[in-house]
């Protein structure tokens, strides 16, 4: 690689280094251009002529721990579709070292970035989930008649909203991470095969529990704490019988 390539490959590995430390330490309020210049050391105009804009900076931040994930699922002794519900692991893993990173990254590119920055981050997601459910279906444990890209869209498309969810507040980590996981196997088991149902209803079923047990917590305390009116109070009440219920005959 000629010596200029690789001094503006450089400068682009130390812009992104820059703004995930200045994310970590000021978030998306202390993030600008000129700050971010300040912390790489370059000038000011560095940054654009290499991204183009803020959000495409903080996009790289992503792509760097998409690239790390594949290169973990590359190494990974598991079947198909043990991988699937790895992934989903691993992102929670990785969000759950530095959070507020991850929510102020995320939300500053959802608010600030406008759809076509939301398809960029989905876009590569969703590349890597239609390989991977493309290599499940050739180990027979999917159906080959369902189409991959349809398929992957969705299953991105669910993961986004959830994960974004997160990002803006509305979910803990752990709820997020169960909401994904009981999409992603509800997907699933609508195109398993023999050989993997079993396998696939099973992780329904555990994330189908987790998601009760934070619902029937959430409920209880909004009937404790309220201030709230008959209507809602009856409501909440009748969705906690129903969580209590299923929890009783699945127990007994």
């Amino acid at each position: 690689m000629p010596s200029w390539e690789t001094a503006k490959s450089q400068r682009r590995d130390d812009i992104v280094a820059a703004a995930r430390a200045l994310m970590r330490r000021s978030g998306v309020d202390g993030f600008s251009m000129r700050v971010l210049a300040e912390e790489a050391g370059v000038s000011i105009a560095t940054p654009y002529n290499l991204f183009g804009s803020k959000q495409a900076i903080l996009l790289e931040v992503l792509a760097a721990d998409l690239k790390a994930y594949e290169t973990a699922l590359a190494e990974m002794h598991a079947d198909e579709i043990e991988v699937l519900f790895r992934t989903v692991e691993m992102m929670t893993e990785v969000f759950a070292e530095e959070p507020d990173l991850y929510r102020s990254v995320i939300a500053a590119v959802s608010r600030d970035g406008g759809p076509e920055f939301r398809f960029m981050v989905s876009g590569p997601r969703y590349l890597l989930w239609k390989r991977l459910l493309r290599e499940a279906t050739e180990a027979g444990l999917l159906r080959a008649d369902v189409d991959p890209d349809a398929f992957a869209i969705t299953v991105t498309q669910h993961m986004f909203a959830n994960v974004l969810d997160w990002a803006l507040g509305n979910l803990s980590l752990a709820e997020m991470s169960g909401r994904i996981r009981y999409g992603l196997a509800l997907s699933l088991v609508a195109i398993a095969t023999p050989r993997s149902r079993a396998q696939i209803e099973s992780r329904l079923k555990n994330a189908e529990i987790l998601l009760q047990q934070f619902w029937r917590a959430a409920l209880a305390a909004r009937l404790k704490d309220g201030p709230l009116d008959t209507e809602t109070r009856a409501v909440l009440a009748d969705q906690l019988i129903h969580i209590e219920n299923r929890s009783l005959e699945e127990s007994a």
